[in-house]
C-alpha cells in the first residue's frame, strides 16, 4: 500500500503537526510505503483560497512520481486549498481527510467568540456571522475571504464529492459535523483517536509527585487566566506552566511566586514534568479536538483536572481519571483542586494509565488507521469496476 500524506503546516508547531509526524513514523515502522507533501503559509494569495492552481500543479507532479494508492489529507489551509482534492478526484485516487479542528464549519476553527463558545456559523452555508464579528484574525477582510471560500465549497458540494472518508477524533466531533451545513453522511465519517508514546516506567505514587502542570499555548482559548487566578488563591501549591504565547507577559504580571513559567521546553522535559505532576490542569474554554497533552498525561499515569466543556468532558471521566470544573470559573477550579488534594488516591493514576492503554496507544491507532484505509480502497475498487 502506498500512502501520500498531505499537510499544510502552521507558523507555530502545534498538536496537528505532531499527529502528522506520529502517523508518518507509525506507518513507516510497519513497512507501509508512505511519502509526504507539505505546504506552508509563507506566501498566501487570498484570491486563490478557493482554488490554488500552483498547489494543484505541485500535487500533480508529486502524483506522477509517487503514484499513491490513497491520499491522506490532514490540513488544507491556507496554501494547499481544496484544489488538491479535485486533483485527486480527477486522477481517481481515493482521499481520507482528518478533521483535526472545526475549520470547515467555523472560520476561526475554534467555535470561540468574546471569550465563550459560539456556534452561529455551524449550520450556515455562508458563515456570515464570522464576518460580522471579525472571527478570523480580527479582520473583516480576512474573515470575509475565508468565509467566501467555505461558502463556495459548501455550494459546490466539495467535501462530500471529493473526500471518500473523513476521520474525526471523538464521537462529539462526529455529531458536530453531521449536524452542520457540510451535508456529509454519517457513514462517511470514522471516529479514530490520535495516539502517543507510552512510558515504560512504573506509575509514580501520589506521595512522590510535585505540583501541578499546564502544557500549552498561552492564548485566550486555553483559559490560562482562570488557572492563574485559582492558583493565586492556593499559594501552598506549585504550578508549572510550560509553553509560550501572546498572553505570557500579562499572565506573569498576574501570577504569584509559586507559579513558575518554564517557557517552551523540549518534549523530553515536558514528558518528565507531566509524569511527576500530581495532575495536568487543562483549562481550555473551547471544545478542542483531542488534545495531545491529555493523552500524554494519561500515558504517564497522570490524572487530568479539566474544564467541564463538551468533548473534553467525554475524554476525562470525572472522579475516575481526573476531575472536572466549571468552565472559566476560577473559584470552582480552586475548590476542585482542593478536593483533589484531599482525595488523590492511587486509583486516579492507575485509571489514567488504563485509559491510555485501552484507547490511545500507537498500535491501536495503526490498527484503526489501516482498517480505514483498506475499507476506503475496497469501496473505491468496487465502485470503479
Amino acid at each position: 500500500m502506498r500512502i501520500l500524506q498531505i499537510h499544510n503546516t502552521y507558523h507555530f508547531d502545534g498538536g496537528e503537526d505532531t499527529v502528522v509526524e506520529n502517523e508518518y513514523a507509525l506507518l513507516k515502522s510497519h513497512g507501509v510505503e508512505v511519502e509526504r507533501l507539505f505546504f506552508d503559509n509563507t506566501s498566501v494569495n487570498p484570491l486563490q483560497l478557493i482554488y490554488n492552481t500552483s498547489s494543484a500543479k505541485i500535487l500533480q507532479e508529486k502524483l506522477a512520481v509517487f503514484k499513491p494508492d490513497l491520499i491522506h489529507v490532514h490540513n488544507l489551509f491556507y496554501k494547499a486549498t481544496p484544489s488538491i482534492l479535485y486533483v485527486a478526484k480527477r486522477q481517481g485516487i481515493p482521499v481520507v481527510m482528518t478533521l483535526h479542528n472545526y475549520r470547515l464549519i467555523c472560520p476561526n476553527a475554534m467555535f470561540l467568540r468574546d471569550h465563550k463558545v459560539c456556534i452561529k456559523c455551524k449550520n450556515k452555508t455562508f458563515p456570515f456571522p464570522a464576518i460580522q464579528h471579525k472571527c478570523f484574525k480580527d479582520s473583516y477582510l480576512k474573515s470575509a475571504t475565508l468565509s467566501a471560500s467555505l461558502f463556495a465549497h459548501n455550494v459546490f458540494g466539495t467535501w462530500a464529492a471529493t473526500v471518500d472518508k473523513f476521520i474525526v477524533l471523538t464521537p462529539f466531533a462526529k455529531k458536530m459535523i453531521t449536524s452542520s451545513a457540510l451535508r456529509v453522511e454519517p457513514d462517511k465519517i470514522a471516529v479514530k483517536p490520535n495516539s502517543t508514546d507510552g512510558t515504560s516506567h512504573a506509575i509514580i505514587s501520589p506521595e512522590e509527585r510535585d505540583g501541578y502542570v499546564f502544557v500549552g499555548r498561552l492564548s485566550e482559548e486555553k483559559g490560562v487566566e482562570v488557572l492563574i487566578d485559582a492558583f493565586n488563591e492556593l499559594p501552598h501549591l506549585k504550578l508549572f506552566i510550560l509553553g509560550t504565547g501572546e498572553l505570557e507577559s500579562k499572565l506573569k504580571a498576574r501570577a504569584n511566586a509559586t507559579i513558575q513559567f518554564m517557557g517552551q521546553q523540549p518534549a523530553s522535559v515536558v514528558r518528565e514534568k507531566v509524569r511527576h505532576a500530581k495532575a495536568l490542569v487543562f483549562s481550555s474554554i473551547i471544545f478542542e479536538g483531542l488534545p495531545n497533552t491529555i493523552i500524554e498525561a494519561f500515558s504517564a499515569g497522570t490524572p487530568v483536572i479539566a474544564s467541564n466543556i463538551d468533548n473534553i468532558n467525554s475524554i476525562v471521566d470525572d472522579g475516575l481519571d481526573g476531575q472536572l470544573f466549571q468552565v472559566s470559573n476560577s473559584e470552582d477550579l480552586r475548590k476542585t483542586i482542593q478536593y483533589f488534594e484531599q482525595n488523590n488516591a492511587l486509583k486516579y493514576y492507575e485509571n489514567a494509565r488504563r485509559k491510555f492503554e485501552a484507547k490511545y496507544t500507537h498500535e491501536k491507532n495503526y490498527t484503526s488507521l489501516m482498517h480505514i484505509y483498506k475499507e476506503v480502497l475496497a469501496t473505491h475498487e468496487a465502485e470503479n469496476n
